[in-house]
């Protein structure tokens, strides 16, 4: 008498097609998980061809038919784990694990930016974002950008537009550093930007920042400067300058590689709760850098 096991044949062509998908997947460079997930309705056409020739055979006398159970169980697993890798890839899921597991941050240089400054402007408006920014002074007569941005992608930002807005109105020139772009997902990825804005030194300033990090690098200054809204503001001035630093802070002023003459008697009652304000002169203090409604504030002082 003729015996016949339900799945034996599907689970032998199973194994048969795995391995040329295997084979397929290292001899073409293909990703296997791709290649599983577009095969797998073939095990649902062999099981399912099998049983049409069992019911074929079934009607001639003499042939008993069996289940293979632990075959169909076998074929049952490879197919609900193909049907779990085509629910990942349509729901976007899974190109996210891909994209983690391969995920490597590079840093990338930022397109330079050259704007010559016209002999009206008077004043600059610089809106930082919340990365951590480093502003220069400059003796040539043009504002100058540039830095670099660590990234999956150097895609992000391809040219100046991407990541520098700027506008003129009257003698007044507004410049907003944009945000980096952040991918929100199952898996969050977070980019960084540092840039270096070159400012020229005759032109008065306004830093408006976002409870970043600010570095002031003045040089030889011959207008005033002020910050606000910053988590931490240090600044670095030459010996040999003419600069009156006052600072208003909410948590600390921190002493750099010079003191700061605090604030004491009557004028320390005058200032809100957990406010600290002091100065530092160089020179004449000709010129002034402000640095306001922020959280910390340092000066150094380099020979």
């Amino acid at each position: 008498m003729r015996k016949w096991r339900i799945g034996t044949v599907s689970m032998g062509a199973s194994l048969i097609l795995l391995g040329i998908v295997l084979f397929i997947s290292q001899w073409e460079g293909m990703g296997a998980a791709d290649i599983f997930a577009s095969w797998w309705p073939f095990l649902l056409v062999l099981l399912g061809a099998e049983i049409l020739v069992y019911l074929y055979f079934s009607k001639q006398e003499n042939t008993l038919i069996k289940y293979d159970f632990l075959s169909i169980i076998f074929i049952g697993v490879l197919g609900s784990v193909a049907v779990l890798f085509v629910l990942l890839s349509s729901t976007g899921i899974w190109q996210e694990i891909r994209t983690v597991v391969s995920a490597e941050t590079k840093v990338f240089h930022l397109p330079n930016v050259r704007q010559s400054v016209s002999p009206e402007m008077k004043r600059i408006v610089l809106q930082t974002g919340s990365q951590p920014i480093v502003i220069e002074g400059g003796s040539n007569g043009e504002i100058q950008i540039f830095g670099t941005y660590q990234s999956l992608s150097a895609n992000d930002i391809k040219k100046q537009e991407d990541y520098v807005v700027m506008n003129i109105v009257g003698d007044t020139m507004y410049i907003t550093i944009k945000e980096m772009p952040q991918k929100e997902g199952l898996f969050h990825t977070v980019n960084a930007m540092t840039p270096t804005v070159v400012i020229p030194q005759h032109l008065s300033l306004e830093v408006r920042g976002n409870y970043n990090s600010v570095l002031l690098y003045p040089r030889k200054l011959a207008a005033n400067w002020t910050v606000s809204k910053a988590e931490d503001v240090q600044i670095g001035l030459d010996k040999n300058t003419d600069i009156l630093v006052t600072a208003v802070t909410r948590e600390s002023l921190e002493d750099g590689n010079i003191a700061w003459q605090r604030e004491s008697g009557e004028t320390e009652k005058t200032l809100p709760e957990q406010t600290f304000k002091g100065k530092v002169q160089l020179g004449d203090g000709t010129h002034h850098i402000y640095v306001f409604d922020s959280q910390h504030a340092a000066v150094h002082v380099s020979n």
